[in-house]
């Protein structure tokens, strides 16, 4: 196990997407600044470790949110009326860059379909319609068969949350009470990756929630546990994720940290 990437920003980490692409080791970073009202993006290359560029795209405001990365494209979503909680647009930034590259008014990401398509929608009369779009260019077209390779690889896993009056989650919290020596988790959260086991776990410190990263062999050899974040108000989503061998981790909620699992 290696430590690959860690960075600190200086805003709070929003939501954190990796490449769809399975060669590709980038992963886009949604920031907010609550009290400058401002939204960023980042993308971090963690073959490469590096920062690969931290900005403002063109277009983005406090209202649009990240919604996926597909092969070196991120795609946004804006919301023309704040009062109502729905994306109305649909924006394209270049991923190596950060430079705009088209905009859709009207029209939300469904999915991506491939490498070089989409499908997108549009609501008419209160029904959603549904159409392909160019990736690269944002050109809408009709709805076609797209081939994709069914290749069975997952891309990206997130952790299962185990809690009280989960029929797994005493057995969960006892085996960490034992390893670290007393700590009762108020929440557990769990991912695997043989012969790696991985542990996201809340506890109670001097009436604070605190977030501990535990990892394990199989053969209950410890390998790593840290402190993620103390005195927090309650607990976080998402806070780890683990694409192929790379494990992505948050800390302290503004520090993005990522270890090789192999």
């Amino acid at each position: 196990m290696q430590k690959l990437f860690s960075y600190t920003f200086s805003q709070n980490i929003w939501r954190v997407i990796p490449d769809a692409d399975p060669d590709s080791n980038q992963w886009v970073i949604e920031l907010r600044d609550v009290s400058e009202k401002v939204v960023s993006l980042a993308v971090v290359d963690l073959a490469r470790e590096e920062l690969m560029w931290h900005g403002v795209p063109e277009g983005v405001d406090w209202w649009t949110s990240l919604t996926a990365f597909s092969y070196g494209r991120i795609f946004l979503h804006n919301y023309r009326y704040p009062e109502i909680p729905e994306p109305t647009d649909l924006l394209a930034v270049d991923g190596s860059e950060g430079q705009l590259l088209w905009a859709l008014p009207n029209h939300i990401l469904v999915k991506s379909l491939d490498k070089n398509h989409l499908e997108v929608a549009r609501k008419l009369a209160g029904q959603f319609q549904y159409m392909q779009c160019e990736a690269a260019s944002g050109e809408i077209m009709p709805m076609q068969e797209v081939s994709v390779p069914q290749s069975g690889e997952i891309i990206l896993t997130e952790p299962i949350r185990y809690k009280e009056g989960n029929v797994y989650y005493p057995k969960l919290s006892s085996f960490i009470t034992d390893i670290t020596g007393g700590h009762i988790p108020l929440s557990i959260d769990y991912l695997e990756k043989r012969p790696y086991i991985i542990f996201s776990y809340y506890i109670y410190e001097q009436d604070k929630i605190v977030q501990y990263l535990l990892i394990l062999t199989d053969r209950k050899e410890l390998v790593l546990h840290e402190k993620l974040t103390e005195k927090r108000d309650g607990m976080g989503s998402s806070t780890m994720m683990l694409k192929s061998s790379t494990l992505v981790f948050l800390k302290n909620n503004n520090e993005f940290s990522s270890l090789t699992l192999s």
